[in-house]
């Protein structure tokens, strides 16, 4: 009896043990251990002064589960900036995957001849590897591709290209991807000229047709918008990506909103009559022949955008409307500013101070409500709010920083402006129209870290071609503003807004730089915030219809910062979503053995990957599964992961140790 009870109890233990054995072999969920190989290519500067392109072999691994870290190899060494842009790379491929990024990790590492690889220029392909290696597809090696990954998944302009595609081209690239705009460069050559007994040298430009050129080295030069439209032609078309049916929910979020859009055009309206009639009032008492002049064209400039207001209004383009009115608001107040500063020279200080208090009062206010757990959609109308209120911020420095009349009390205007629009996102956040995607302040934290990176990142990039290529300075001084806050400010929520406006400026600052067409710029923005439109679906925050309208509205510069802002926000909205939800979208994955003996291949696996994808014709979202069969003689497709194995070998210890015991047993039983 006492063998049958320790017999009983080791059976029942060996059984839960064998059970548990199974469990851990099948519930590991997503596992992951996939390599991939792309060539990238660079510029290289020789001792003459002259640039080469070079070409260098990127490896990417990725293992889930993970932790989210992210290992880079260089050799030689590079630049940190390099091991800044991988991560975002990184990111933006877990997100391309719908994939929590904190759930696996991820390797790079750089092979190269050339005396050192640096710049964000060989991150839109890193982000191409990785991801076709978190969704286990193949790449076709004869693509290569140059371009910056921002944190939307939109390539951004890079310099060198017609070096990088002679690189490309000796390395038998058959296909050459860049960003939108560029598929034209500037090339700087030194040249001779012989004058009398002296030797001038002198540096001439020259634009070049890289579709022609390449076209000439047998290589098909393309443009691609984002890493979505990249992954689809290095895959072959084995990866899709979709676009549409969104357009009900934007339309039912922004007739939720339009009371509020209504009650904000009659308050501007109001406040501009208010400002001009006591601007008017003062008028008077001023008799300089300057201001009488510059109160002209600030009457007819406030009376332009009041007229655009009206007849955006009429249009239904509420949003659009408020924004001209937002305009003409400021004309209104430099008017009153302009004015008082003439009569009373303390007058610009004075109010500087109590606009000030009143900024540093509401970012207070919005940063506590950061601190706990909130909605999406609260998120967005804080970013928008800061965004406003450090706006303001940087214009009334501006304004104190300036010894001439005009120009202060302008930058006070604008000041004065924002602070009010600000008001208005802020009673915003109050707003019961829920995503039902909660975040938490941890949440923020590590979004936060990554954005101040990317700003970095693009930031050193552009300071690096300041000596060979013109940088537009009005611009790019909105960047630095920005950047220059980032880095001072404590809170995980300024970082992320100051960021995302500062990144857009750069954006901006390197289109002016490297394109020659900025309205395929247009063109590229609007496809990736398609594709991300899409990707939120159902939790679409409320910014986004309006901030939506706004971007087709203006002129280029003015759309294309619009759409860089709204596509970055886009992007952290579906990582937040990715990573709050914890339950991610798995691609259905099958494998079946084939027998491939009649062409000599062998056993082979076939993979099946469900994707929902739509026709850009389409707004119902479908589902439909795409299969391809994986090159038989590719050994390591067939090749248990680390993991599949070691729970594999613990399942088979298990067995053998049940074996094991019960003979041992039996035998034990029949000596007693």
């Amino acid at each position: 009896m006492a063998f049958n009870r320790v017999y009983g109890i080791l059976s029942t233990v060996l059984t839960i043990a064998l059970v548990l054995g199974l469990y851990t072999t099948v519930s590991q969920g997503y596992t992951v251990d996939e390599s991939r190989h792309v060539t990238i290519v660079a510029v290289s500067q020789l001792p003459n002064n002259s640039y080469i392109g070079v070409a260098a072999d990127l490896y990417v691994r990725v293992v889930c589960p993970g932790q989210g870290h992210v290992y880079v190899e260089t050799y030689p060494l590079s630049e940190i900036d390099l091991q800044a842009s991988t991560r975002v790379a990184a990111i933006v491929a877990s997100a391309v995957a719908n994939k929590s990024f904190w759930s696996c990790d991820y390797f790079a590492s750089i092979r190269s001849d050339s005396p050192i690889i640096g710049g964000p220029s060989a991150s839109g392909v890193t982000a191409v590897a990785f991801a076709a290696a978190l969704l286990r597809l193949p790449l076709n090696e004869s693509v290569v591709m140059t371009g910056m990954i921002m944190p939307d998944g939109s390539i951004g302009p890079v310099g060198g290209v017609y070096y990088k595609l002679g690189a490309a081209a000796s390395r038998g690239a058959k296909v050459f991807l860049v960003p939108y705009g560029q598929t034209t460069d500037v090339i700087y050559t030194v040249v001779a000229q012989r004058i009398g007994p002296m030797t001038v040298y002198r540096t001439v430009t020259q634009t070049v047709d890289l579709v022609s050129y390449g076209a000439r080295l047998g290589v098909v030069v393309k443009p691609v918008a984002n890493v979505y439209e990249a992954l689809h032609i290095f895959t072959n078309g084995l990866f899709s990506y979709t676009v549409g049916g969104y357009e009900n929910k934007i339309s039912k979020i922004y007739d939720a909103l339009k009371p509020q859009l209504e009650n904000m055009i009659t308050d501007i309206k109001k406040e501009i009559n208010r400002t001009v009639d006591e601007s008017k009032a003062l008028e008077p008492r001023v008799h300089n022949y300057y201001v009488r002049q510059l109160l002209s064209s600030i009457d007819s400039s406030l009376n332009g955008y009041i007229a655009s207001g009206k007849a955006l209004e009429s249009q239904g383009q509420l949003y659009s409307a408020a924004s001209s009115y937002f305009q003409a608001l400021i004309y209104a107040y430099w008017r009153l500013y302009l004015l008082n500063a003439f009569l009373n020279s303390s007058y610009v200080p004075s109010v500087a101070d109590s606009l000030r208090n009143q900024i540093y009062k509401d970012i207070a206010y919005v940063v506590s409500i950061s601190r706990k757990t909130i909605d999406l959609s609260q998120l967005s109308t804080i970013l928008n709010t800061l965004d406003r209120l450090y706006e303001a911020y940087i214009y009334l420095n501006n304004s104190l920083s300036t010894g001439y009349v005009d120009t202060s009390t302008q930058y006070l205007a604008l000041a004065s402006a924002r602070l009010y629009t600000a008001m208005f996102w802020q009673n915003l956040t109050g707003l019961n129209i829920s995503t039902n995607v909660y975040i938490k302040p941890v949440d923020l934290d590590s979004l936060a870290t990554v954005i101040s990176a990317l700003a970095q990142n693009i930031y050193s990039y552009i300071i690096a071609f300041s000596s060979s290529v013109s940088i537009p300075q009005d611009i790019f001084s909105e960047a630095q503003a920005r950047y220059i806050i980032m880095s001072t400010v404590n809170t995980s929520i300024e970082r992320i807004a100051l960021g995302i406006s500062s990144i857009g400026y750069m954006y901006l600052t390197l289109l002016s730089m490297f394109m020659e067409n900025m309205n395929s710029s247009i063109e590229a923005l609007n496809s990736t915030v398609e594709i991300l439109l899409t990707k939120l679906d159902d939790i679409i925050p409320i910014d986004v219809p309006l901030l939506l309208e706004l971007s087709s509205t203006g002129d280029t510069g003015t759309r294309i910062y619009s759409l860089a802002r709204l596509s970055m926000l886009l992007s952290i909205y579906n990582i937040l979503e990715i990573e709050t939800a914890q339950q991610l979208a798995q691609p259905t994955t099958t494998a079946t053995q084939t027998k491939g003996a009649e062409q000599g291949l062998g056993t082979c696996i076939v993979y099946s990957y469900s994707y929902v994808t739509i026709e850009r014709t389409v707004t119902t979202t479908q589902t439909q599964v795409y299969t391809y069969q994986t090159p038989c003689t590719v050994a390591q497709s067939v090749v248990p992961t680390t993991s599949e194995k070691f729970n594999i070998i613990t399942l088979a210890i298990v067995v053998l140790a049940i074996i094991a015991i019960a003979i041992a047993l039996r035998f034990i039983k029949t000596q007693i």
